[in-house]
């Protein structure tokens, strides 16, 4: 399955788009850039 990652600040906006994604994609959430960096380095 694809990875999407999705990265905002807006705890709503990340629960909004993780649910609209989950149903075609393996969803990964995070609030930060910093946080993301280590998400796309794994």
């Amino acid at each position: 399955m694809t990875r999407v990652l999705v990265v905002d600040d807006e705890p709503q906006i990340l629960r909004a788009l993780g649910i609209n994604l989950r149903g075609g994609y393996e969803v990964v959430t995070t609030d930060s850039g910093a946080a993301a960096a280590l998400c796309l380095a794994a």
